[in-house]
């Protein structure tokens, strides 16, 4: 592929993702139950309608700890029923089906900016609503959305089985992740530390999810979830000191502090305890703070130390926390602009189908809807993936319509390209759709959506939704790039302005340079995520180059500050030293203000705008 431009590469790359084979044998089991109690009652259509709430189950799965599991499997199949079910209640009126598609894409569109969780539930609500609207209107209208939800028990049950039989070791995995990655970045160089930092903060952030964040209330003191979250925070002081590796001679902080935090990964993932070795103490001041912190870290763990993480906001009760997310988010100029964006193209999408004379189906809302969300890529990269994959997947579904007879054949052959799925679909969106398409199209024919014509009307609405989409998602209305990366580097450098202030000028607060330098970092490493993803999108390409300097920029303010602060370096005994170091902090905030200041008054790079 090297004639192809570097955006059209990237956004072919297939990631190397390991095949998790439980999820695998979890998904053919999914579906292989629905479709077989359908087939062997004589009712292949009440079986294919439970067979698509396993199949949508059987994506949605995970090998995430017990509530997480339970979260993400649980929300967004409730979510995919009422979608069924609204779609169906709208009998195939034309005007109903606009007004419904208007309405559920400006709340999935607000639902998915709130959390990872609620993003998939916003998804499969929205793909849902449009699957009902193909369906056929033969009473009940209930029927097939309460197969849909009974079709995904079993996988849903099997899932939290697996997690029961072994506690906490998805919560263990999830905190031995960010130790080796702390790890790595102790054994980083000028030109690999932006991005291993960035790895260290999605870690982090992946581990205190796993651990605290989908907690109803704090863990317990003396549990093993309370010795995890003290082995975190304890963690925290070793990334803060981590930028002395970039400031002594390597001999000083030689591999042996990295070899100390893979050891004791290893022993947080077993779940056991033992010595860890470190090195020598260094002669280099600016690294004491690290040996000292790695010790620490290294220490048995303390049961009675495992509270609230210091480095959340203090925890609301389970009503509030959604309440307040969804209220942010109505708040917030920005998803505002995307539910708008959504809903315009959406909208658009729904009137074309039930006004153009195609045969009935949701495929070119669903087409328009998987290709303009941001969280799944931009929009000319998903133009390709599902293209691709949209044709490879017809020509299987062709292939298996016009050589397997309809029954056990049939359902043999979903079974087998929903084992693909789960394995390779992770790895690339094209791999993806080519597994799911087919299986869609077997699952069409004993549904009634369209006959033998199916596989042809399913590539002629991925062709118009992908038009739709790139005119009204990316041409007439672009991605809001501003505040996806300029407000977040703006913020970025507020944080750290607040922060060096508060190095020049310690208040009382022990906790907040711990809440100012994780703000910082979070809005840092969403901003490396965003250009990353914008890679795919040609119109940017000449602004990564700017974007990525003005990033390096403040990673570097960042390492400096840290760095500065886990040393001790205004504790010098001198007070001369110590004012003139508080006024070096205190210029560098100015400057970072008048930087934040600037970002925020420069247009947008490139072509794209609000």
């Amino acid at each position: 592929m090297r004639g192809f431009p570097a955006w059209l590469r990237h956004s072919m790359e297939i990631r190397a993702v390991p095949v998790d084979r439980s999820l695998v044998v979890r998904g053919m089991l999914g579906m292989l139950l629905p479709s077989a109690l359908g087939q062997m009652t004589g009712r292949p259509d009440l079986g294919a309608a439970a067979a698509l709430g396993a199949y949508g189950a059987a994506v949605d799965d995970s090998a995430a700890p017990l509530r997480t599991r339970a979260l993400t499997l649980l929300l967004p199949q409730f979510a995919g029923a009422v979608g069924l079910a609204l779609g169906r209640l709208t009998d195939g009126r034309a005007w109903a089906q606009i007004l419904l598609v208007c309405f559920v894409a400006l709340v999935s569109g607000l639902m998915s900016t709130v959390g990872r969780v609620s993003d998939m539930a916003a998804l499969v609500l929205l793909l849902a609503t449009a699957m009902g609207l193909g369906l056929p209107t033969a009473p009940p209208w209930w029927e097939v959305p309460l197969l849909f939800l009974l079709g995904g028990v079993p996988l849903v049950l099997l899932s939290l089985a697996d997690a029961l039989r072994h506690p906490g070791r998805a919560e263990r995995r999830a905190v031995a992740g960010a130790f080796r990655a702390v790890a790595d970045l102790l054994g980083a160089t000028e030109d690999t530390w932006g991005e291993r930092r960035h790895r260290v903060t999605g870690a982090m952030d992946a581990a205190y999810d796993t651990v605290v964040v989908r907690r109803l209330r704090a863990p317990r003191p003396g549990s093993a979830a309370a010795c995890l979250v003290g082995r975190l925070d304890r963690l925290v002081e070793v990334v803060a000191a981590a930028p002395a590796v970039l400031r002594v001679p390597a001999e000083e902080v030689s591999g042996g502090y990295a070899d100390a935090v893979r050891a004791v990964a290893d022993s947080v993932e077993a779940g056991t305890a033992g010595p860890v070795a470190l090195p020598p103490p260094p002669r280099a001041r600016a690294a004491l703070a690290l040996r000292a912190a790695v010790a620490a870290l290294a220490a048995p763990a303390d049961p009675q130390a495992g509270g609230r993480p210091r480095l959340l906001p203090p925890r609301r009760t389970p009503l509030r926390r959604p309440a307040a997310a969804v209220v942010g988010r109505v708040r917030d100029p920005a998803a505002r602009r995307y539910a708008l964006r959504l809903m315009l193209c959406l909208t658009t999408a729904q009137v074309i189908a039930s006004f153009s004379g195609l045969p009935r189906s949701g495929w070119l809302v669903l087409t328009v809807a998987l290709v303009v969300r941001p969280g799944l890529g931009t929009v000319p990269a998903r133009l390709v993936t599902r293209t691709v994959g949209t044709i490879a997947g017809v020509l299987i579904g062709l292939a298996a319509i016009a050589v397997l007879p309809t029954g056990w054949w049939r359902i043999g052959a979903m079974i087998v390209l929903t084992g693909l799925l789960q394995a390779y679909g992770r790895r690339n969106y094209a791999l993806q759709t080519l597994f799911l398409t087919p299986v869609m199209l077997l699952l069409a024919d004993p549904l009634g959506l369209a006959g033998s014509a199916v596989p042809v009307a399913r590539l002629l609405d991925t062709v118009i939704g992908c038009v739709v989409a790139l005119v009204c998602g990316h041409v007439l209305w672009p991605e809001d790039t501003r505040s996806r990366v300029t407000e977040r580097l703006a913020g970025a450098h507020d944080a750290m302005a607040a922060y060096a202030e508060h190095t020049a000028d310690p208040s009382g607060d022990a906790e907040l340079p711990h809440a100012l330098r994780r703000r910082a970092h979070a809005d840092l490493a969403a901003v490396r995520t965003e250009l990353e993803r914008l890679r795919t999108d040609p119109r940017h390409q000449g602004a990564l180059d700017a974007w990525r300097t003005e990033l390096a920029h403040a990673e570097g303010v960042m390492a400096h500050l840290t760095t500065a602060t886990a040393t001790g370096a205004g504790a010098t005994g001198r007070r001369g030293a110590t004012v003139a170091r508080a006024d070096t902090e205190r210029d560098l905030a100015a400057h970072l203000r008048r930087r934040a200041a600037s970002l925020r008054a420069t247009p947008t790079h490139g072509k794209g705008r609000r």
